[in-house]
């Protein structure tokens, strides 16, 4: 762990000298070696490690002049009870015991957390605050309700993790939009070391076999069979990202979530106000029912009208009993500009005829497979991506005989055609230039593509022309990863990336990025600016998009992108605006069948204009959202909270 963080938040700490790293002081273990207490050096918040050594306390008393009795778990012991306790796994007897007391620590003014030693992130200071706000003020259950950007996902994870650690839940139900389940797995998993679980029937969730953490949209968790089964359990936890969605009380997302068996809540919104105040007391009736007594209550205390605060200081003194909400002024975060660069090259005659018969391939099997269900179009939204990433791309997937034998055998000749056109291009325009911008500039940067023969095929360009070039994907070890990207930082160069890539890495230290496919799914572009756009990075950001003229892939960029601002968003804002869509079915399955289905570039346009109109009204409605949970709860810029 940080030393810097750990002082920062005035946490106790101590060194192990058997690996010479931090560790939260009262831990009866090594958190990163597994070594016993007594071969560490404790330090206090703020002492230096050249500090004067305190004395060393032995883990059990023993006679003046005794030797310290001391013991060390055997690693394989140890790994067991917690990999019990992380994973939920019903432990009984002395394994339960030695499993609470490895994961122990003594009290202190404020708790300790726990999680801080077991997971592979370094969350800020405020974020800290919350998770300990909701464990300790809050009695773990309360709003988090952060200004967007500001990593609530993070928090959430917090309090998760030591709830887990503590033994204090074993049975959790997360809900989320359906546009964030995939990311919500990806968090917990990578950065949290936990299972989640996306249960696939009512089945799955029958009472003997629920413990563990369940992942599910919130629109799938209100269908019939599956809301009866989850009614029937007792949570220990229910989380609710885009807590907003349950704002009126009339709905059946509110009256779902309302009747719930939990023990404890934590709702997740940026905008706990929206329309009316009444959405407020209904919010927090949810996880403290009866906090405001009863909405006539509420009305008579603290509304003059929908919009307006009777009581203003004694309303935000209430809520933060139940919520935490912090500003991005209030945490000194500041981040440098982004340069964003639409590079659009000219295609050569024969990539165009190449994109123009695989889009007729792709349409044609469409039109022949209608009521395939989504099978096919996500088969073939894969081939159209790959048609603007690279020839070799396109060709691993149609020479492996993926589509329908009834389409293979039926447009034998088109295929065919498609499949010699890709072998005929071995270098395309968009890979001409991403050589010519990567060898002009020295400085490091990283190219993302999402598919492996793209990646293979730019390697072997850009190391011909001189380049260092350093290949991060899915299919290398995990030692193999963390090479790679030492070897990155220290040496500089280029860094090729899938995208694994564009998630839970900090690559601030490069400030040159490079989009050479782009991804329908908005948030994944945002996961990979992310990682260099963050906290510690001292330059502008350069992040260049390069796309072919006359492709889907230039109209995206074009007019959705670029209409929707979404590289000037601040990094989680975009999570927030597309679950303000009407639509629940995710971004990139609706661009895919708007691309399928548009009989011309025209026509895909047009289609695209009015997908634009709809994100920007989106935003708008989140905008105007924020401006109306600031005013309700906000104190001024600079005012401390009293």
């Amino acid at each position: 762990m940080d030393e810097a963080l750990l002082n920062r938040h005035h946490l106790p700490y101590r060194i192990c000298v058997r690996c010479e790293k931090t560790t939260i002081n009262g831990a009866p273990y090594c958190m990163r070696c597994g070594a016993g207490a007594h071969g560490s050096r404790s330090q206090a918040p703020g002492m230096s490690p050249e500090a004067p050594e305190p004395a060393i306390i032995p883990m059990i008393e023993t006679p003046d002049g005794a030797p310290p009795i001391s013991w060390e778990i055997p690693e394989n012991l140890r790994h067991t009870a917690l990999l019990k306790r992380q994973k939920l796994i019903p432990s009984d007897g002395f394994e339960r015991r030695l499993a609470s007391f490895l994961v122990s620590a003594p009290t202190a003014d404020r708790i300790q957390l726990l999680s801080l030693g077991r997971i592979p992130i370094e969350p800020r200071p405020y974020q800290i605050d919350s998770a300990v706000s909701i464990l300790e003020s809050m009695r773990g259950s309360g709003i988090l309700a952060d200004e967007v950007g500001l990593g609530k996902t993070i928090e959430a994870g917090i309090v998760l993790k030591e709830m887990i650690l503590r033994d204090t839940i074993r049975r959790v139900l997360i809900l989320v939009p359906a546009s964030l389940v995939f990311q919500w797995k990806q968090e917990l998993e990578e950065k949290f070391d936990l299972v989640v679980t996306e249960p696939v029937s009512p089945d799955t969730l029958v009472e003997a076999e629920s413990d563990g953490i369940h992942l599910l949209s919130l629109a799938r968790a209100k269908s019939t069979k599956v809301q009866e089964a989850l009614l029937r359990i007792p949570w220990d936890l229910v989380l609710v990202d885009e807590a907003h969605a349950l704002k009126n009380h009339l709905t059946q997302s509110h009256r779902f979530v309302f009747s719930l068996k939990r023990k404890y809540t934590v709702l997740l919104t940026a905008t706990p106000v929206q329309n009316d105040l009444r959405e407020l007391y209904n919010l927090i009736n949810i996880v403290s029912p009866g906090f405001f007594r009863s909405i006539r209550w509420f009305r008579r205390k603290f509304m003059v009208d929908r919009f307006t605060v009777r009581e203003p200081e004694q309303l935000r003194s209430a809520c933060a009993r139940v919520m935490v909400r912090h500003r991005r002024a209030d945490t000194l975060i500041q981040l440098p500009p982004r340069k964003v660069n639409n590079c659009v090259v000219i295609p050569s005659e024969m990539e165009s005829e190449l994109f123009d018969l695989t889009m007729e391939l792709a349409r044609r099997t469409m039109s022949q497979m209608a009521g395939e269900g989504e099978h096919t179009a996500l088969l073939l939204s894969i081939l159209l991506k790959e048609s603007t990433s690279s020839p070799q791309a396109l060709l691993a997937t149609l020479e492996s005989a993926v589509l329908p034998r009834a389409v293979r055998e039926k447009e034998s000749l088109l295929l065919r055609r498609v499949i010699e056109l890709g072998r005929q291009v071995k270098v395309t325009a968009k890979m001409r230039e991403l050589v010519r911008q990567v060898m002009s500039d020295p400085e490091p940067i990283i190219v993302y593509t999402e598919y492996i023969e793209t990646l293979r095929t730019l390697r072997n360009l850009l190391t011909e022309a001189g380049a260092r070039v350093f290949v991060y994907s899915g299919q290398l070890r995990m030692r193999e990863k963390a090479d790679t990207l030492l070897a990155f930082r220290a040496q500089g160069g280029v860094l090729l990336s899938t995208e694994v890539g564009g998630q839970g890495l900090n690559l601030q230290h490069c400030h040159r990025m490079v989009n050479f496919d782009l991804p329908w799914n908005p948030m994944r572009l945002e996961q990979r600016i992310g990682r260099i756009h963050r906290f510690g990075q001292q330059e502008p950001v350069q992040i260049t998009n390069i796309t072919a003229a006359g492709t889907f892939e230039e109209v995206l960029m074009r007019v959705l992108l670029s209409k929707i601002r979404l590289f000037e968003l601040v990094i989680g804002e975009i999570d927030s605006i597309l679950a303000y869509l009407q639509d629940p079915v995710p971004l990139d399955q609706r661009i895919g069948r708007m691309i399928l289905e548009s009989p011309s570039m025209s026509v895909l346009t047009e289609r695209m204009e009015q997908l634009a109109e709809e994100i920007q009204a989106a935003q708008r409605a989140f905008t105007e959202d924020q401006l109306i949970s600031a005013k309700v709860l906000d104190l001024p810029a600079g005012t401390a909270p009293t």
